[in-house]
């Protein structure tokens, strides 16, 4: 299975009606892709297209959200995304993590917006990243100081602000020298290999004072691996990363206001799991994890099974106490999950 994925960004007619549309680089770019497509589909790479979507030509009705009339390869997933890079909103992020794919090849257009922004992101997410250059395709853009830059301008520009720090940037050869490299790197597992689970042993779970938020009503549980030497602060230090994700509105015709967090301080690392109540019976789900002391989002990290035992708890007490045709609110907070260990 390949670890890598070819991303190709924004390939769409939509920029054929745009009025800064040039044919000047288009041969070039259209080679470019052409070669590395072929390539990533000869190694087995996953080809990932993705449209962006919004007004105008780039809105679904205009029937210009469409690959350009060149590309005539079947991609393993088609992504749409709203925003400038092709992860935080589009649903390619868990499509990747699902695979266990930690490489991206980008590609597409334009260079400097959402290859660019694409490749920051998925940087920050994790990910390894190749940027493509000789595959990417703009166009000669106007500073507000009356300085036209070439699309050769913008090209420099972004590989100097990616290069070492967000991206390893390269031309189409070496993309696929690189996936060359990185196959023969990979190490095969011996088929005799078996699960070897350490037993289960239970961990202490303690009901804590409810978290209130504007309007916000989230119930709190301690889980602690024996022996875990964290600060005792450190799930307040996450509060305002719960904050910021939560709507800002608490309470709705759909939702309830209400949810839970659970602290848990692991073997290796601590882990926040905060979930709330939506669209009358749904779970929405975030996770925080430390790392050196700082909290992040999680990334391949995930809840476990002492979480699950507190989520199948909330599940039970959300039907008993909420759906139902008089929904009492107090009375779900009112119900607790305590596990002792004596």
């Amino acid at each position: 299975m390949s670890h890598s994925a070819l991303l190709i960004v924004d390939v769409q007619r939509s920029f054929e009606q745009k009025d800064f549309w040039q044919q000047e680089d288009f041969p070039a770019f259209r080679q470019a892709l052409t070669r590395l497509i072929d390539g990533c589909q000869s190694r087995n790479v996953p080809l990932v297209d993705i449209f962006h979507v919004s007004q105008g030509p780039f809105a679904l009705e205009s029937g210009f959200v469409t690959p350009m009339s060149f590309l005539s390869h079947e991609p393993e997933v088609r992504i749409y995304k709203h925003v400038h890079n092709a992860l935080t909103e589009s649903g390619l992020d868990v499509w990747l993590r699902d695979r266990q794919i930690n490489h991206l090849v980008i590609s597409g257009m334009r260079t400097e917006q959402c290859c660019e922004t694409t490749a920051r992101v998925a940087s920050d997410l994790g990910f390894d990243v190749t940027f493509v250059t000789e595959a990417t395709l703009t166009f000669p853009m106007t500073h507000s100081s009356g300085l036209t830059l070439s699309s050769d301008e913008i090209k420099l520009r972004t590989e100097l602000v990616l290069t070492d720090r967000f991206a390893h940037v390269t031309n189409v050869d070496g993309a696929l020298n690189e996936l060359d490299n990185r196959a023969e790197s990979t190490v095969t597992t011996s088929s005799d290999v078996s699960w070897q689970p350490k037993p289960y042993l239970g961990r202490r779970i303690a009901p804590l004072p409810v978290w209130h938020h504007e309007g916000w009503q989230l119930k709190r549980y301690a889980i602690e691996f024996a022996g875990t030497t964290s600060p005792a602060d450190i799930f307040e230090r996450a509060y305002t990363r719960v904050a910021s994700w939560l709507p800002p509105q608490a309470t709705t015709a759909d939702r309830p206001g209400v949810g839970w967090m659970l602290e848990h301080r692991g073997k290796t690392m601590d882990y926040l799991v905060v979930g709330w109540w939506d669209n009358e019976n749904e779970l929405r789900m975030k996770i925080w994890v430390t790392e050196n002391g700082q909290w992040r989002e999680a990334l391949n990290e995930s809840f476990c099974v002492w979480d699950m035992q507190v989520m199948a708890f909330e599940r039970d007490a959300f039907v008993a106490t909420l759906l139902q045709k008089q929904p009492d609110v107090a009375a779900y907070l009112q119900q607790q999950l305590t596990i002792n260990l004596e």
